[in-house]
């Protein structure tokens, strides 16, 4: 599946390899890709760039991922309105509605293989509320 317009990515994620994963996954579909290895990296770099959606991981030092959700979400920071994904491989019920409670909009399971990339694609291309569950 391509896309008609460039979408862009942020891949929040302390390990290269899996923001790797990510980027060529994405690029082949015909999307961009911007990598953040830290949730306060994330922060500086979605207060000088636009996007379109955000991965994020959750177990990251320094700023979990529910926490730079929380941030991005209050008030007028450019994250509040940006559908945010978890990307994990916690998947348990109750880890999940950690992230919706967090602001996410949904959660991805790792690994991030074509199947999750086709699933993103779902995410992104289908009309959406923007604000957080």
């Amino acid at each position: 599946m391509q896309v008609e317009e460039e979408k862009r990515i942020l891949v929040v994620d302390d390990d290269a390899t899996n923001r790797l994963v990510v980027r060529v996954l994405m690029e082949r579909r015909g999307y961009s890709v911007v990598e953040a290895a830290s949730g306060l990296d994330a922060l500086d770099i979605v207060e000088k760039n636009e996007f379109d959606v955000i991965l994020m991981d959750l177990s990251m030092p320094r700023m979990d991922g529910f926490e730079t959700t929380r941030r991005m979400r209050c008030g007028e920071h450019p994250g509040a309105s940006l559908p945010i994904f978890a990307l994990t491989a916690h998947t348990a019920r109750s880890n999940i509605e950690k992230c919706l409670s967090a602001g996410m909009n949904g959660v991805l399971p790792k690994p991030f293989d074509s199947h999750r990339a086709d699933q993103l694609l779902t995410l992104i291309n289908t009309p959406m509320d923007r604000s957080p569950s």
